[in-house]
């Protein structure tokens, strides 16, 4: 587990706006460096491109551009840092062939929802330690 998120900016896709506000509360209240946000795959592409954050908690069901096309998206990236760029999903159903289907595309981990702010703390501890 890292010392702290001080040195991380993390980015939320997430369609629901309220869902996306309140995570990106729980983030900052965890200590992240910079928390930004986006409505969905399309709009996360663009911020990883802007922004360069070193996480990414991304929703699975979302539209126009859900999370498994912005995983796929990011997976092809001629950026080879975006390439690897840990994804954790958050879903709520954390059936086994979707998590199956996420971890073929490169998915790190899930978080089943609701987050909180231990389970936020503990999954992205593992994935920036």
């Amino acid at each position: 587990m890292p010392a702290a998120f001080g040195d991380f900016s993390v980015l939320v896709i997430e369609d629901e706006s309220f869902t996306r506000m309140v995570l990106a509360k729980m983030l900052a209240t965890l200590g992240f460096r910079s928390v930004l946000q986006a409505a969905d795959g399309e709009a996360g592409l663009a911020a990883v491109q802007a922004h360069d954050p070193d996480l990414v908690v991304c929703d699975v069901e979302m539209q126009p551009m859900d999370g498994l096309g912005f995983l796929k998206a990011l997976r092809t990236s001629p950026d080879a840092r975006h390439r690897a760029l840990p994804v954790v999903f958050m879903t709520n159903r954390a059936d086994q062939s979707r998590m199956d289907e996420a971890a073929a595309f490169g998915a790190d981990t899930f978080i089943v929802k609701p987050a909180t702010p231990a389970s936020l703390k503990e999954t992205l501890g593992a994935k920036l330690g």
